[in-house]
This record gives C-alpha cells, sequence and structure tokens, in this order.
C-alpha cells in the first residue's frame, strides 16, 4: 500500500444505483497516519486513521461513522459504515492510488449545457408554492461547483463534470455522501438527489434572478415567552455542569449556539463564532455552544466535542447536552422556542438575558455570496449585542 499518495475511488449510493466518485489524501508514513477528502479545492480533514496490516479504518466519530478498506495489491475495497440506532446503512467504496497512467481527466465537451446561476428547487411530491430551497451553481474552469440552500443551511460544496446535457455532482467527506444528477429536457433542467442509500428525490429547477431563501413565515424561530430568558445547562468536556444561571454569565453578552459534532453546517458556523468572541472578548461577549449528540454516550459526547474543537481550533465553551431524541430536545429547547427546526440556530442574548435575535441554519462557503451576507450578517448582531 503506498505511504503516501492521492486516491481516486467511487462510493455506491441509492443501493448501487448510482456511483459517486471521490478523492482522498492519505500520508500513512508516519505512527499516526493523516488524511483528508477533497471536493474540488475543499479539503475535510479524516478525524481519525488507523492502519492495520493491509487494512485501513478511518473514524468518523462525530457522525456515528467508519469506513473499513482492506488493500489487495492494486485497489482498496471496502464498506461505509453509518451507525444509527434503527439500524445501519453501509455503502460500498473502491479507491485506487492515482498515478499518471490512471488518471483520467474529464473535459467538458464542446457545447456542453450547465446550469450557471440561481435557481429554485422543486422537489417531487412537495408543494410548489411553498419552496424555500434554493440553487446555485457555477463554472470554475472545466468543473461546474454548486449546492442547495435549503431554510436549514446548505448542503456542501458539490463539485462534477458536465457531458452533453447531463451533469453529475458529487460530495463525499465521511460526513457526507450525497450526489445529485441533472439533465437538460425541454429547455428545463430536472434531476434526482442521492443521498446514502435512501430513495433518489426528484426534482426541477426554475430559473431566478434571486430567491428570498429564509425560512417561510410559519417555520420561523421565535422564543415562546420574549420577556423571559433563554436557559441552558449542560457538560462541559472537562465534565463540569454549566448553567445558563451561573455567575460568570450574569450582565454578558451571549451567543448561544444550538449544534452538534455531526452536523456539517455547524462545522462551517464554528470558526465564525469563535471569531465572534475573540473579536468582542474585551466587551464580554462569551459564545455557548449546546450540543445534541447522536449517542447519548457521556464520554463520547466528551472525545467528540474536543475532536470538533480542535479541528476548528475553537476556543468557546461547548456543552455536551444531551442526545437528538425528541424527548430530550423537547425538553430543553421546544419548551422555549416556536419552531426549532435547524441545526445550527443560533441565539443572540442581551445582557439582561432576553433573546435579541435568532438565525435558524447555516450557509457555508460553498454558497458564495450568500456565506459572505452571513458573515455580515453575525458581526452586525454581535456589535448590537456588545453596545
Amino acid at each position: 500500500m503506498p505511504e503516501q499518495a492521492t486516491w481516486a475511488g467511487t462510493i455506491d449510493l441509492a443501493q448501487g444505483k448510482v456511483h459517486v466518485p471521490f478523492r482522498m489524501v492519505l500520508d500513512l508514513r508516519s505512527g499516526k497516519p493523516a488524511g483528508y477528502f477533497l471536493v474540488a479545492d475543499e479539503k475535510t480533514p479524516i478525524p481519525e486513521i488507523t492502519r492495520q496490516g493491509d487494512s485501513l479504518i478511518f473514524g468518523f466519530s462525530e457522525y456515528g461513522a467508519e469506513m473499513r478498506g482492506m488493500w489487495n495489491g492494486a485497489r482498496l475495497n471496502g464498506t461505509y459504515i453509518r451507525h444509527r440506532t434503527r439500524g445501519d446503512t453501509l455503502l460500498n467504496f473502491s479507491a485506487v492510488p492515482e498515478v499518471a497512467s490512471n488518471i483520467r481527466t474529464e473535459v467538458r465537451s464542446s457545447g456542453a449545457e450547465f446550469p450557471s446561476g440561481k435557481y429554485q428547487v422543486f422537489f417531487e411530491g412537495d408543494d410548489r408554492s411553498q419552496s424555500a430551497t434554493l440553487a446555485t451553481f457555477w463554472m470554475e474552469g472545466e468543473t461546474l461547483h454548486g449546492t442547495f440552500i435549503a431554510p436549514d443551511g446548505d448542503y456542501g460544496l458539490l463539485a462534477g463534470n458536465p457531458s452533453g446535457g447531463k451533469v453529475l455532482l458529487n460530495r463525499f467527506t465521511g460526513w457526507q455522501a450525497i450526489a445529485i444528477t441533472l439533465e437538460q429536457r425541454s429547455g428545463m433542467w430536472t434531476g434526482n438527489y442521492f443521498f446514502h442509500n435512501d430513495k433518489p428525490r426528484g426534482f426541477t429547477l426554475s430559473a431566478q434572478a434571486d430567491i428570498d431563501s429564509l425560512p417561510l413565515p410559519n417555520r420561523r424561530t421565535t422564543m415562546k415567552n420574549p420577556e423571559a430568558g433563554f436557559t441552558f445547562e449542560g457538560l462541559s468536556i472537562s465534565g463540569e455542569t454549566i448553567r445558563s444561571s451561573n455567575d460568570r454569565f450574569k450582565g454578558k453578552p451571549l451567543i448561544v449556539d444550538i449544534m452538534g459534532t455531526w452536523c456539517h453546517n455547524c462545522l462551517d458556523s464554528g470558526p465564525l463564532l469563535d471569531e465572534l468572541q475573540k473579536q468582542y472578548a474585551k466587551d464580554g461577549l462569551q459564545v455557548i455552544g449546546m450540543s445534541f449528540e447522536i449517542s447519548d454516550d457521556v464520554d463520547l459526547a466528551k472525545k467528540n466535542l474536543q475532536l470538533f474543537k480542535e479541528r476548528n481550533g475553537l476556543t468557546y465553551t461547548m456543552l455536551f447536552c444531551g442526545s437528538l431524541e425528541d424527548e430530550n430536545v423537547n425538553k430543553r429547547l421546544r419548551g422555549q422556542l416556536n419552531n426549532f427546526f435547524a441545526y445550527p440556530t443560533t441565539l443572540f442574548v442581551g445582557r439582561d438575558g432576553k433573546v435579541q435575535a435568532i438565525h435558524s441554519g447555516f450557509k457555508g462557503p460553498g454558497t458564495g455570496e450568500e456565506y459572505q451576507a452571513q458573515i455580515r450578517e453575525f458581526h452586525e448582531l454581535a456589535e448590537k449585542l456588545v453596545k
């Protein structure tokens, strides 16, 4: 097995109906192997890599997933496993080291059609009048980039190469295994959205100059009692129980981020929140991450929170607030919030303890201008908190 190489592979989604290409870079030379997945130029680190003879195990503890592969002398074959209480999801994968002789660079065929700009997404079976999902696409060189942006955040950067009137955009990062197929029919782009082994969801695109992709009015998250302060309680990585009533928070402006280490949009929002805490530390601003995890295992949660912080270089307080089970979430959140639906959901809390603003979801770097506008919004909200 190569000690250091870029690998090209495919992973099977939708019970093998679609083969999604992926690339990864592995360095196995030291006692602590390292690597990352590539989607276009975006790098997603692989948190844990274990080498056992001719076998490799990739651990995605925060997401409750792993990849197990066996090297046969020419190819790494194996299975991606997503562990859940209701049953595991298994996806087969295969990868080979990239060398000059086997790299196939797909070149966009002359005259190939591809979507460009912003579109409204209409999924089959949904009420068209209620669609709040945006798609955005752009070309860089021969590669088409794009993403879907839903009210609770974006799907992450996808990339692929147009060929004729068809496009396959894909994203595999260990956390996400998704693909979007696009085909032009009668002047309209139609396609399917694939996620793990779920049944594909058909959709059509409608070109738009500008779309407000914020939640619909009846999906906006608000405080049930605007005059009451938002309360929280959780376990820190060191094992300390921390509550909103602690003296350390009295009279301080707070940003409370409802998140999970399994959530890719939360990965995107973390660095911005850390930046805000550092910028306004002199004004007393503190950021608190309320993490709801796949499992209620305390030791596993502490490990995942530490990995999450280290990966992003985060310095703000993160609390384990229990599992994603409805009983726990209802008790801690839905008793205080109307229409809570998105991870992350970010609360901007004034010095008086009252919530001044709530932002549902997060649009990551792959959304371009949407991401930049969101950064400006967060800075403006933080500025108001500290005044």
